[in-house]
């Protein structure tokens, strides 16, 4: 029987370890929000004329700029739907971006034609999140792994079969089950095989799309092992997206983190876990579970819902969940002062509170007193925007009028306005590079606490 010519993960490559292997430069990948006949169609029959055209974009990934380094693996994290699948697809070009530059070993991947991009793919992967739905049921596990060598043309048929029973042996699987089909395989091995399937080409470069999310704590466990053993067997570099920070923590050697479509902070893995610079990175780590029946209260709880990537704020996309939004300067706040403002603004924009008199809300949110000054005057104007006793207002008893609505959003246009969109934080995009305390490398934050 022929055999490969080359051992599995020896292949030859021109970068030595820790040279820098993908640069991705100002990446963006934006999708029209809708489709269909009458898509880009907006009605409003409030203007003149009522009909106008243009197609509402969602940022999925807006202006990203990343390095990742030969067999290192970069850990990516974030809330479910920040783009961080849409960046791993992106990078890969499974999707095409709409801006930005791709560089793997020095060649743009974003300017490659078809046909260029169809021979790179052997030396770049993709593990799939589900190890059910990303095996074709009608194949058998060695026809799976088989299927990229055949498209790249590699080997015979017996220098394929031969190299998917060692690949199978590699990663904890008997080569005996060479014809088996993928249901009679649990979640961990399916997932097993995805990755000999990743394998079968030798590549360099592996995204790995939570590759365990779908699995049992236990499982997780050892299918991150066996990846950390091809990878330091076959010189493997790994973009690992997860949305577990404990996952992340096991197997990264540096972190990302991602908050709708933006990365907002970048460190070694230490550095990040343990000297935290972005406040939704800090909101995150505290949201981890402490196995501890003496704790109590709740941890890591960020206030509001996420934006939507239709609409993103602008400057700090995290400003309106921010609990460290920083105050105007035109403003002569005290850190008590505009601590009071920011959740009276907030609870405001958001209705927390039900109404009641001026005096109250002042005392619940105020202890009392107003902040000084102007921002006085414009915190006092909105209180009795939304104050039941408000004059030619309606008392809290006489229901929700359409007098009631108007006060309240002129009240949070009122404080928004004054307050939030004057802040730093919304007239300009962050970016810092900050001394690392635990690491060697640069800390990267997208914070204005940091100017």
């Amino acid at each position: 029987m022929s055999r490969p010519d080359e051992p599995i993960g020896f292949g030859d490559t021109d970068l030595e370890h820790g040279e820098t292997v993908l640069e991705v430069d100002g990446l963006t990948k934006h999708f029209a929000a809708d489709s269909g006949l009458f898509a880009g169609v907006n009605f409003d029959p409030d203007r003149f004329p009522p009909v106008s055209f243009g197609v509402d974009r969602v940022e999925a990934v807006d202006d990203v700029s990343l390095e990742i380094e030969m067999g290192e693996t970069l850990g990516l994290v974030g809330e479910s739907g920040c783009g961080k699948s849409t960046l791993g697809r992106t990078i890969l070009r499974l999707i095409d971006p709409t801006d930005g530059t791709i560089r793997f070993k020095g060649e743009d991947l974003s300017e490659m034609s078809d046909e260029q991009l169809r021979r790179k793919r052997s030396e770049i992967q993709m593990i799939f999140q589900d190890p059910q739905s990303s095996l074709d049921p009608r194949m058998k596990i060695g026809q799976i792994i088989e299927e990229p060598m055949r498209a790249h043309g590699m080997f015979d048929d017996e220098g394929r079969e031969a190299r998917a029973k060692e690949l199978l042996e590699k990663v904890g699987l008997d080569p005996r089950h060479y014809n088996r089909h993928p249901h009679a395989f649990s979640g961990g091995q399916r997932q097993r095989i995805n990755l000999a399937r990743a394998l079968s080409v030798d590549p360099d470069f592996v995204v790995c799309d939570e590759p365990v999310s779908a699995l049992d704590v236990s499982i997780q466990a050892q299918v991150m092992n066996t990846m950390e053993e091809l990878q330091e067997e076959f010189g493997l570099t790994y973009l690992f997206i997860a949305h577990d920070l404990s996952v992340i923590r096991y197997i990264s050697d540096r972190v990302a983190v991602m908050y709708l479509g933006h990365i907002v902070e970048v460190a070694e893995k230490e550095e990040l876990f343990e000297n935290p610079k972005h406040p939704y990175t800090k909101a995150l780590l505290e949201s981890i579970p402490v196995p501890d029946p003496r704790e109590s209260g709740v941890r890591g709880v960020l206030e509001g819902e996420v934006p939507s990537p239709q609409n993103p704020p602008s400057g700090c996309r995290f400003r309106t969940r921010c609990p460290q939004l920083i105050a105007p300067d035109e403003y002569d706040l005290t850190d008590e002062e505009w601590a009071h403002t920011r959740a009276f603004m907030r609870a405001v924009k958001r209705r927390t509170f039900e109404p009641m008199p001026a005096t109250e809300i002042r005392r619940e949110f105020f202890g009392g007193d107003l902040p000084r000054g102007e921002a006085g005057e414009i915190v006092a104007d909105a209180v009795e925007l939304v104050a039941s006793d408000r004059e030619g207002g309606n008392s809290s008893e006489a229901g929700d009028t359409d007098a009631d609505r108007d006060g309240w959003t002129d009240a949070a246009d009122l404080l928004l306005e004054s307050f939030a969109e004057r802040s730093i934080c919304a007239r300009e995009r962050p970016a810092y590079d900050l001394e690392s305390e635990l690491g060697t490398e640069t800390h990267f934050a997208a914070c204005h606490l940091h100017r």
